[in-house]
Order: structure tokens, then C-alpha cells, then sequence
């Protein structure tokens, strides 16, 4: 059974030093104003829910720089995360659907619209191949796709 759930952040005004500002990308839809506190707040939970999981968790093209030693400095368990950043990614849909349908990713964020035309394909890829799907919309929430 699919399960799609849409949380809320809590809206803040601390921006982490550390990540700068955010910028906007080929894969962002509009003005991204993902909160820069929120997102490690997410990624630090993934991480930590999915430190005895097999497999990489993995984050597509984060609005924001993203790297090992930024989440080391927050205190974040970076050794099973995969940071792919959007200038290395030449096709975004293989991508996702490679990262969903493979057995080395226990979890796959993205950062696409709420609307986006792919999107229901790769929550369905999600919940078929059991690959947890955090997308992180414009509007700071984010939908999070399993299986039960």
C-alpha cells in the first residue's frame, strides 16, 4: 500500500553559516525558499533513521551546497549519505529512477514541485522497489513516499 504524507516545516528565520544562501538551479521549480535549518533538521533525521538500513541515503540536487563536512560540523552521521549536486547530473529522470529501483538506496530526497509531471512516477517507483522518497517542495514541505 502506498502511503504519501505531507508534513509541514516549521517556518524559522536561522540560516546556517555554514550553507551560505541558497541558489536556484535547473531542477528548481521557481524560487526555492527551502529553510536552510529545516532541510539539515530532515537530513539529520533520515540519516539517523536509516543508519542500520543497507544502502545509501541519497540527496538529489539540494537548493543549497550540501557537503560532508558541513553536515560533520552539525554533528550529522555522513558516512551512508550520498550528495549528488545538480551540476553533476546531465539526466535527472534516469537518475531518480535508477536511485529508486536499485537496491543501494534506502532513501532518495529531492527537491521537485509539488506538480512536477514525474512525480507520481517516482513515488510509485518508491513504494514498488520499497526506496523511501522525501521530496522537498517550494512551499517547505515535503511528501514523504514508503511502503507498508
Amino acid at each position: 500500500m502506498l502511503i504519501s504524507q505531507n508534513h509541514q516545516f516549521q517556518s524559522g528565520t536561522f540560516v546556517n553559516p555554514l550553507l551560505g544562501r541558497s541558489s536556484a538551479g535547473q531542477f528548481d521549480s521557481g524560487s526555492n525558499q527551502v529553510d536552510t535549518a529545516d532541510l539539515l533538521q530532515l537530513i539529520g533525521a533520515l540519516a539517523a533513521q536509516t543508519d542500520t538500513q543497507q544502502g545509501w541515503l541519497l540527496v538529489i540536487a539540494p537548493p543549497q551546497p550540501l557537503t560532508k563536512s558541513i553536515l560533520g560540523q552539525l554533528n550529522i552521521n555522513s558516512n551512508r549519505i550520498l550528495v549528488i549536486q545538480q551540476r553533476q547530473i546531465s539526466h535527472f529522470d534516469n537518475l531518480m529512477r535508477d536511485a529508486l529501483t536499485c537496491s543501494t538506496c534506502c532513501a532518495v530526497v529531492s527537491f521537485l514541485a509539488a506538480k512536477h509531471p514525474q512525480l507520481e512516477d517516482y513515488q510509485y517507483l518508491s513504494a514498488k522497489y520499497g526506496t523511501a522518497l522525501v521530496n522537498v517542495n517550494t512551499n517547505n514541505q515535503h511528501t514523504v513516499t514508503t511502503t507498508h
